[in-house]
């Protein structure tokens, strides 16, 4: 037992166990610390196709009350594509014929547009702000600005209807002070002045006269508010109610990363230890194909086997395809390069962290928005990011918005720094410790 705890690999797999619980934590929990006011960053549209005065008021409250960004937009085209392209966390669409509905007492009408085509976060979030729009526009209809609103238009339609009759009082003023005073139809400017005078008499008698009526037509109209909403929701791209639906996306790319990251570092191990044998070049090259072979064969395995799970088509099976196959090569060179920058095992040190990091970024748990600076930064820089989005359009749908033209870019510079770095540091003819863990030799 004694000589046991004299071994260092006993020790070693104590350091292991810690460094990795330690890098889980500092990796993940800091990416939470914007919640849940982080949540204020998601957009949402405010549609407003009635443009009377109380559905006009009703926007003003909502950019006033909730707490997101509040955004308005010209066409329900142009709100749509927002929404399609994840600038946008829902649609608030105030319908047309609002403000009649309003004054005849019935329910008016309000439409949400949600893209269900997103992390589970963002999708209980816009859910939530429905429900929160629903009561802040019911309360807003019993409020006295708004009956003060409804008495205004009263007001004015009343005198719309009074028109006639007020161009005939004036007229017969006008002609009443020209027969007392002939002289004036020979002087425009007093006539004017004369005729200006009756206009605004006319006016305020009638006001007068007919505020009764409006006060009485408004309370009736007021008495008629319910406070009630109709609402409606409508999903430009819908998730089914399982769970296994919501975060499929996440764990078919955290598995595939996983899987080729630990391919990548056998690989580097095997590129170590041939280059002595077969030559640099040669043994770059076949980690090369190896890893390309390995990219396309693990997603027909492992989407097949979600197929088995979830339901989804053929069509988005060969999309899915494509996908995985685009973020296996972004994930295997991103994580070659590292691998072959730090001589591969030692490598963990960064790709464990970085792993956990792109988890948080990904966008299957925490929308984009609410993340903080640095978790957002890799949310556009690392590839399973890219590849959740991409899938979550795969399945359910949306727009691409830059995530496959990512993953190109990963994939060149990946690429790149791979071949950068192994003409610049494998330059030693020596075997080393690390070399020989895979050993090689000609008879393999």
């Amino acid at each position: 037992m004694k000589k046991w705890f004299k071994h260092p690999l006993a020790y070693v797999a104590i350091i292991l166990a810690m460094v990795c619980g330690l890098i889980f934590v500092l990796a993940a929990v800091p990416g939470f610390n914007k919640l849940p006011s982080g949540t204020q960053n998601l957009r949402v549209v405010v549609l407003d196709q009635d443009q009377s005065s109380v559905s006009k008021n009703i926007a003003t409250h909502l950019e006033n009350k909730l707490p997101f960004k509040m955004v308005t937009a010209t066409s329900l085209a142009n709100a749509k594509r927002q929404l399609n392209t994840r600038q946008a966390a829902l649609i608030i669409q105030i319908d047309k014929g609002f403000y009649q509905r309003v004054t005849r007492g019935q329910a008016p009408k309000l439409t949400y547009t949600v893209n269900q085509s997103n992390g589970l976060l963002q999708n209980m979030v816009t859910k939530n702000v429905t429900t929160q729009v629903t009561t802040q526009v019911a309360s807003q209809l019993t409020t006295a600005k708004v009956t003060q609103m409804l008495a205004q238009s009263a007001g004015k339609a009343l005198m719309q209807k009074q028109q006639a009759v007020a161009k005939q009082q004036v007229k017969q003023q006008l002609q009443a002070s020209l027969a007392k005073s002939p002289q004036l139809a020979q002087q425009p400017a007093q006539l004017k002045k004369l005729q200006q005078q009756a206009i605004a008499r006319v006016k305020r008698q009638q006001q007068q006269r007919l505020m009764p009526q409006v006060k009485k037509q408004a309370a009736a109209t007021a008495a008629t508010l319910t406070g009630q909403v109709a609402t409606t929701t409508t999903k430009l791209h819908a998730l089914p109610t399982n769970y296994q639906y919501q975060f499929a996306p996440m764990f078919l790319n955290l598995g595939a990363y996983l899987g080729i990251m630990l391919m990548s570092l056998v690989l580097t191990l095997m590129f170590m230890s041939a280059r002595h044998v077969i030559g640099k070049w040669s043994a770059l090259l076949a980690v090369q194909l190896n890893g390309f072979i390995g990219v396309l064969v693990a997603p027909l395995v492992t989407l097949g086997t979600l197929r088995c799970l979830i339901s989804f088509s053929s069509s988005a099976f060969w999309q899915l395809f494509g996908v995985q196959v685009l973020f296996g090569l972004a994930v295997f060179e991103f994580t070659l390069a590292i691998a072959i920058l730090c001589g591969g095992l030692p490598s963990m040190i960064l790709q464990l962290p970085l792993l956990v990091s792109q988890v948080v970024a990904s966008g299957a748990i925490i929308p984009r928005p609410a993340l903080n600076g640095f978790y957002r930064w890799l949310s556009t820089h690392t590839p399973m990011p890219q590849g959740v989005y991409s899938t979550f359009n795969a399945l359910y749908g949306g727009a691409n918005s830059g995530y496959t033209s990512a993953l190109w870019w990963l994939i060149s510079l990946s690429l790149l720094a791979v071949i950068l770095i192994g003409w610049l540091g494998y330059r030693s003819t020596k075997t080393n410790p690390l070399s020989r863990l895979v050993p090689f030799t000609a008879g393999n």
